[in-house]
């Protein structure tokens, strides 16, 4: 059980560097983002401000979600790469 709250721990430590280090790199100001905020606040004039921010919880954390899943394939491509060129290498 030990083993596996640290794993736990660590894994979250893991995913909060990536999310830290995705938030960097990504810029916010871009079209798809602006046209997510325009129909955000068009639609906070027919909904409640709690379904609304409910609504933007979701986005984002599906957002971070496919984020840090591209970077880990990404990073695992990297590997692989590598891989392949040491072993041409040797």
């Amino acid at each position: 059980m030990q083993v596996t709250v640290m794993n736990t721990r660590a894994d979250k430590l893991r995913n909060y560097t990536i999310i830290a280090r995705l938030d960097d790199a990504i810029p916010l100001n871009t079209e798809e983002w602006v046209t997510v905020e325009r129909l955000l606040n068009q639609i906070s004039e027919f909904v409640p401000i709690s379904m609304l921010n409910n609504v933007t919880e979701a986005i984002i954390s599906y957002a971070d979600d496919q984020a840090r899943r591209g970077y880990l394939l990404g990073q695992e491509d990297l590997v692989k790469e590598l891989k392949n060129k040491a072993q041409r290498i040797a």
